[in-house]
């Protein structure tokens, strides 16, 4: 997937991808909006955690984001179908949940999170045949909240108590990206 200097790949079942993520998910001002700055990673628990996922062994596809060809940041998108009472929803087929981070701080602020989100849910509606998109952001993460309306996602209910992040439980928003028919 690829979109000018952004390109989306897949995820390879390799050390120099789990040592971007432990090298990302070790810096305090990406914890501090994933995972919380509690759960750092080493390159040992990146590869648990992501290894079956880019093996193919876990429904969810994990995605690294690079721009002008270098590493940027994280995507993952998953079917929610078994899951749906989790974003409220009374049933989910046809949808894919997304997550995702810029990795690297110095390229926040620059469009890439929105480019790369536009650019995932394209290839979902055009390749995959998803019907629908959704993506659940944290009520005080005003940035990613900024970049997911850019890529045309719509606030469509808050989330109370839905994510654990740094000891307490946070609320967030579901945002969704319906496909035009």
């Amino acid at each position: 997937m690829t979109d000018g200097t952004l390109r989306i790949r897949p995820m390879r079942d390799d050390p120099a991808d789990y040592g971007l993520m432990s090298r990302w998910l070790s810096d305090e001002r990406v914890l501090e909006w994933v995972y919380g700055r509690d759960q750092r990673f080493s390159p040992e628990r990146a590869a648990a955690k992501w290894g079956p996922r880019a093996r193919g062994d876990d429904p969810v596809r994990p995605c690294i984001i690079t721009h002008e060809g270098q590493p940027a940041g994280y995507m993952q998108y998953y079917p929610i179908a078994e899951s749906p009472a989790d974003y409220g929803l009374d049933s989910a087929n046809g949808i894919i949940g997304v997550d995702m981070f810029i990795g690297e701080p110095d390229l926040w602020d620059r469009g890439l999170g929105s480019g790369a989100l536009r650019t995932l849910v394209a290839y979902l509606y055009t390749q995959v045949g998803v019907q629908g998109v959704v993506i659940d952001p944290r009520l005080t993460n005003a940035r990613a909240i900024r970049a997911y309306e850019k890529a045309d996602f719509q606030k469509v209910k808050m989330l109370h108590r839905h994510e654990f992040h740094e000891g307490a439980w946070q609320d967030n928003w579901l945002m969704v990206h319906q496909r035009e028919k």
